[in-house]
This record gives structure tokens, C-alpha cells and sequence, in this order.
């Protein structure tokens, strides 16, 4: 009695779990194979596209870099698909000559079931005869690549001189080659390394071209920033009593001031104090120059006033 009353227990369990999976419909989407067969469309974005043209001869001024594809078809081809490596988009001008063209992309590989639209709908491509030139590179290290306690003393690159591939119009664009640090910032002591070569045009947008070799040695040397200054004439103390100052002359009109660049460039003057206190008579003596904090150094530290009394 026992095992049947369990039996029957373990039945109606069965039943009742049938029921509740029959109720919400598990068995039919589960075997329902037209949800696999069902048509669906997907959208992959930013597909690189491949320009085919004749390489040896032709130099690719002006194409597209990526577009976004749309798939439509059977959801069991569809759902394979995800990512942008997954399909391949060209343009064939293996034929085509120097000039402009707008063409329609293909998307190859994907078989007769499924169709495809692409967004644009076509490329404008620009194919220009290539040419090769040598022409001359710039170092560029800017200021904002030092240290603000330096300053650029000197830069070069080596070789100076480089082979520079592309359309013809492209090469007659180029304003300048300028040769930058790859990793370099704040730059502190004399430095050597490979640069990356960048082609600009007059405006510094960059232009598509092969350079070689791409990579030169960019070297710099620095010194410690600083910039020229008035020195001007503070007086301390008073003469000697009935005596009138007739003049204070300095044996240096300026001086180099040394620090930051944020710190010194609203710094125009710096003073000279020069004590008057129980002079009599014209003389000369030697002043220290007061600095402000935030100035390190000064060259000359100290100079000649000429004191002349009347």
C-alpha cells in the first residue's frame, strides 16, 4: 500500500508539472523549429572595408574606413554572426585608374540566404598615380614636452632626410614632416630617442601617406628656463645730514632671472636695494639684488651702485 500510495503521489506530480509547462507554452518554443527557421535582421556596426586597386602603381587618397552592415535571413545563419570581423566589405577597383570614383560596397562570404544593406550606400574613393619624394624632417619638441624649470637649448633628427610615398597631390600638401617623442613628457635633462613621423598640411591636419623610414632619432637638449629682466633701484635709508641725492646709477641695466615658467613670465622687474644710510659723499658699493620666492636664481646675484651725492 505504501509503494502505491507513493506511486501515485510521484504521478500527480508529473501531471501537474506537464500541465504548468503546457500552460505557458515551454514545449512549444522549445520545439517549435520555426523559431529557429524564422526570418530576423541584425545590424553590425563599424566593418572595416578593403579598397582593392592595383597597389604598385596607385596611391589610396581618399576611402572609407569602416561602415555599418544590416543582415537580414534565417535566425540560425543571423545569430552566428556578431561581430565586425565576421563579415568582409570591399570595393573592387583592381581595374580602375588614377581619379574618383563612387562605388557600392560588397559583402562577401555570407551565402545566397542571407541579404545585406550597407549604410552608406556608397563610397567615394579617390585613387591618385603614386609618387615618391624625398623630403626633409622637422624635430618637435614643444614647450609643452619640458619641464616648466626648462627650456629647448637645441633639437635635431637623424637622418633628416626621408622617402615619402603617396598621391601626387598629397605630396605637393605636405607643409611639413615633424618628427615628435613617441612617450616622452616633462622632459628634464638632455634626451635621445626614436620619434614617429607625422606629414601635415599647412592647417596641421594629417595626411595619409608612407613614410620611410617612419622612425628617426629625435634628440633634445635643455637648460634651465629663464628669462631677462629690469633691475630696479630700491633705496633704504637716508644720507648723512645737509647731503641730497643726486643719482643712483647701476653697473647692470637687467638681469636673468631663473624658476618656473608659470612663475616668472609676470615678473618684469626685480629690485636692487641700496642702503644710503651715513653716506656723505658720492661713492660705489656692491648690492645684493632681492629675488621673489619663486625665483631660484639670478645672474648677476649682486651688482655696482653708483651713489652720487651733491
Amino acid at each position: 500500500m505504501l509503494e502505491s500510495k507513493w506511486g501515485l503521489r510521484f504521478i500527480a506530480l508529473l501531471l501537474a508539472l506537464f500541465f504548468f509547462l503546457s500552460a505557458n507554452n515551454v514545449f512549444g518554443n522549445i520545439f517549435n523549429t520555426g523559431n529557429i527557421s524564422q526570418k530576423t535582421n541584425k545590424t553590425i556596426q563599424d566593418v572595416p572595408v578593403e579598397i582593392l586597386y592595383n597597389t604598385k602603381e596607385l596611391h589610396l587618397t581618399k576611402a572609407p574606413e569602416t561602415v555599418d552592415v544590416t543582415i537580414s535571413g534565417p535566425q540560425s545563419k543571423i545569430i552566428k554572426i556578431e561581430n565586425p570581423e565576421d563579415l568582409r566589405v570591399t570595393v573592387d577597383l583592381s581595374n580602375a585608374k588614377a581619379g574618383k570614383y563612387q562605388e557600392k560596397y560588397q559583402v562577401k562570404g555570407l551565402g545566397d540566404e542571407i541579404r545585406y544593406s550597407v549604410k552608406p550606400k556608397v563610397a567615394n574613393i579617390t585613387l591618385e598615380d603614386k609618387v615618391t619624394k624625398n623630403m626633409t624632417v622637422q624635430p618637435d619638441v614643444s614647450t609643452d614636452d619640458i619641464d616648466p624649470l626648462y627650456t629647448i637649448k637645441k633639437q635635431e633628427v637623424s637622418p633628416q632626410t626621408v622617402k615619402v610615398t603617396g598621391g601626387k597631390q598629397q605630396l605637393q600638401d605636405i607643409a611639413y614632416l615633424k618628427a615628435t617623442f613617441k612617450n616622452h613628457k616633462d622632459i628634464n635633462s638632455d634626451t635621445k630617442d626614436n620619434a614617429e613621423i607625422t606629414a601635415l598640411d599647412k592647417n596641421l591636419n594629417k595626411i595619409n601617406v608612407s613614410i620611410q623610414p617612419n622612425d628617426v632619432n629625435l634628440k633634445v637638449l635643455v637648460e634651465p628656463f629663464s628669462k631677462k629682466v629690469k633691475l630696479h633701484v630700491k633705496q633704504k635709508g637716508s644720507l648723512a645730514d645737509g647731503k641730497e641725492l643726486s643719482s643712483i646709477d647701476l653697473d647692470d641695466k637687467e638681469i636673468e632671472i631663473y624658476g618656473s615658467r608659470d612663475d616668472l613670465q609676470n615678473i618684469s622687474e626685480v629690485d636692487a636695494e641700496v642702503d644710503l644710510d651715513g653716506i656723505s659723499e658720492s661713492t660705489e658699493k656692491t648690492v645684493r639684488i632681492n629675488l621673489p620666492d619663486n625665483v631660484s636664481k639670478a645672474d648677476p646675484s649682486e651688482t655696482k651702485a653708483y651713489i652720487n651725492v651733491k
